[in-house]
């Protein structure tokens, strides 16, 4: 896994190195500047025209460094300063590059797009939207960008929550972000995903032991596979478990049945849906490798009877998954029992919103449990605004259950650590890829707790984790044939196979 250092983590951690090794703030600058010299070095011509657009921070006495590196071998730059530097170290190197005789020019001044903009205005900790000076000399680089420049951002695109990868307006579009140390988790999330371009990770030489402990995780490919469940020789159905999913209202049938299809495309020996019954024939049309349960309906949604008919359904179930297409209208006695049935459950959709209505609900959560909310699903869940991914999935998990954020970037803590999974595309926003999602990870579960182990914890966690690996994995095969526009929901499926080879 690759590790994601947090803002206010990578500060800890230089002032800890500043102060037990009495290392100069300004030799740590130094060397961020010749990583960044040497990165532009590398991916672009020396001979090309830089400007480096410098604030009056830390990240602006990055650019003024790098400024008078890159003339000092051979390279035409200039500065353009938004604010007066205020940091003794931004002060001292905008004073050198100035005495090597290169140029400033006001934010406005009147000269040619340059081939490179190099953009040292705001590091990761900018908490607002830039303005002023520093905001035009932003759009300017991406206008020049839009005409064929290339934009280099320092450690982060200015206007890019270093955090939560939140953009302010206006914010850097760089073609390449050079970062040092450690990816931030504002890189991977959000519209960190598209504004930072390339990004590399430069080291500056902090030693390991000041590293922090618990940073966040960045899944990558081995990560999955370690996580699947094993498939012996011998297998049967019986041993690779059986999985029971409660959806499904009238005019929602295809919920249920994307839920279903997708749980038998996980691997898992079994699937049974538990539905209304004026939607069997659908749900069994759609998903016909699927058994079915009819319930009891009223208005279309799951009645208060369907309590009696699902209690005997539960046994022999290794997990159950209970939303989608369920419908507000369904009893919420069907989610008590489900609660308490002592099986790992994965809660989505308008189960979750039954949940989040009713205190009573929202207190049988436990760690054998996993809500897989989106942020408005988790807004309601948390009764508070969602807007910082990693504390919001952090504070979903501490209602007692596990918890997988939805978004670009999905957040699942693990033992408290925030893993995230990156994988995936614009085309999977449409309907029902969440129902998808959900079978993936019901079957993955079952699967795991079939031989009788506890999944709960950390395990169910890592569970949902690889399943939303795979099923962003799916969308960028079904999108790669199909294209951003026309793929939808069930081609995820269809890529499913496809998906879970690659990780083999």
């Amino acid at each position: 896994m690759k590790p994601l250092i947090t803002p206010s983590q990578m500060r800890a951690m230089e002032q800890r190195y500043f102060a037990e090794t009495g290392t100069p703030s300004i030799d740590l600058m130094e060397r961020a500047a010749r990583c960044l010299n040497v990165a532009i070095a590398r991916h672009y011509k020396l001979e090309r025209r830089v400007y480096f657009a410098c604030g009056p921070g830390g990240n602006g006495g990055d650019g003024y460094a790098c400024a008078r590196m890159y003339a000092k071998i051979g390279g035409r730059c200039a500065l353009f300063s938004a604010a007066p530097p205020k940091t003794p170290d931004a002060i001292a190197n905008r004073e050198r590059a100035l005495a090597m005789g290169i140029p400033e020019l006001a934010p406005d001044a009147d000269v040619p797009a340059p081939e490179i903009w190099v953009d040292a205005l705001y590091g990761t900790g900018l908490s607002r939207a830039p303005e002023g000076p520093a905001a035009s000399l932003i759009r300017r680089m991406n206008a020049d960008r839009r005409m064929g420049a290339k934009l280099v951002a320092v450690d982060i695109p200015s206007g890019l929550n270093g955090m939560t990868g939140a953009a302010f307006d206006p914010c850097v579009e760089a073609d390449l972000t050079v970062t040092f140390q450690f990816e931030k988790t504002g890189h991977a999330l959000a519209d960190g995903l598209d504004r930072c371009g390339e990004i590399e990770v430069e080291d500056i030489g902090i030693p390991e032991s000041f590293f922090p402990e618990a940073m966040a995780r960045l899944m990558e490919p081995a990560d999955v596979a370690a996580l699947l469940p094993r498939k012996p020789r011998n297998a049967h159905k019986g041993s690779n478990g059986h999985a029971l999913i409660v959806a499904g209202s009238v005019g929602m049938a295809g919920a249920a049945s994307l839920c279903a299809r997708s749980a038998l495309r996980s691997g898992v020996g079994l699937v049974t849906v538990a539905c209304p019954a004026s939607i069997v024939p659908i749900v069994q049309t759609l998903a016909p490798c699927a058994m079915a349960i009819p319930l009891p309906e009223a208005g279309g949604a799951i009645a208060p009877e369907a309590v009696e008919v699902l209690k005997p359904a539960l046994a022999g179930k290794h997990a159950l998954a209970c939303g989608c297409g369920l419908s507000r209208r369904a009893a919420p006695g069907v989610l008590k029992l489900l609660l308490e049935s002592g099986i790992p459950a994965l809660f989505d959709a308008d189960g979750l919103n039954l949940i989040a209505a009713d205190d009573a609900l929202r207190g049988l959560l436990r760690p054998h449990h996993l809500i897989t909310p989106h942020p408005g699903e988790a807004a309601r869940l948390l009764n508070r605004p969602v807007a910082d991914p990693l504390a919001d999935a952090l504070a979903l998990s501490g209602l007692g259950c596990q918890a997988l954020l939805k978004g670009a970037t999905t957040v699942i803590p693990v033992d408290g650590v925030p893993w995230l999974s990156a994988s995936g595309c614009a085309g999977m926003a449409k309907g029902g890829s969440g129902d998808v999602l959900t079978g993936l990870a019901v079957g993955l579960m079952a699967q795991c707790a079939a031989p009788g182990t506890s999944l709960t914890g950390a395990a169910l966690a890592k569970c949902a984790a690889a399943a939303s690996e795979i099923h962003g994995r799916a969308g960028e095969l079904a999108q790669a044939k199909l294209g951003v526009r026309g793929m939808c929901a069930s081609d995820l499926v269809d890529a499913l196979p496809e998906a879970m080879n690659s990780y083999a």
